[in-house]
């Protein structure tokens, strides 16, 4: 296929198409290295693949400059080993303080590196708080216990969890979901 990130105005990214047998629809994967990756049915005509990606040009664009934005604003990425007990430590404490607060309860919080979510509570209302989290500024991560916390109430994302969610944040929820969009996850070294 002939279509390319210039030809579509695309600042720096590199669209490749990649044909796959047995997969049903197209597909597109930004990637933070720009790269723009379209998965196409193997039976698919080029034309139609090109057409799909010139019809979501805006969001190709808009992810990109996303990436931008977060490459112009690095965060550290290492810490040591007393900085990351430390951080564990400060998040445990807060964590509980905040449950106490707002008359939450967990059952054990866990501290782990892992590379896509701030946060998640399990059924058992057990908590994993990110490591990466002590990159954020204080009241994201106030926001991402307190969302954690919140699960334990509420285990999806009914209305009933962002109303509960918003309340412990004095109106904020949105917002504060809003803000995290600048920041992402990544493996410390």
């Amino acid at each position: 296929m002939t279509l390319t990130a210039d030809s579509l105005g695309l600042s720096g990214g590199h669209i490749q198409f990649v044909r796959k047998h047995g997969v049903k629809n197209l597909r597109i994967t930004v990637r933070p290295d720009k790269t723009v990756t379209v998965t196409v049915p193997w039976l698919c005509p080029a034309g139609y693949a090109e057409n799909y990606v010139r019809s979501r040009q805006s969001w190709i664009q808009k992810v990109l400059s996303k990436f931008d934005r977060i490459n112009q604003n690095p965060q550290a990425a290492s810490f040591s080993a007393q900085e990351l007990m430390d951080g564990q430590d400060r998040l445990f404490q807060r964590l509980e303080e905040l449950a106490d607060r707002h008359g939450f309860r967990y059952r054990r919080a866990t501290f782990r590196n892992q590379k896509t979510r701030w946060g998640s509570c399990s059924s058992q209302n057990n908590i994993n708080l990110n490591i990466h989290l002590l990159m954020l500024p204080a009241h994201l991560q106030d926001y991402i216990l307190l969302h954690e916390l919140v699960h334990t109430e509420h285990k999806n994302y009914s209305a009933a969890f962002w109303a509960r969610l918003d309340q412990v944040l004095d109106g904020k929820a949105r917002q504060y979901n809003q803000e995290m969009r600048n920041y992402r996850t990544g493996v410390i070294a």
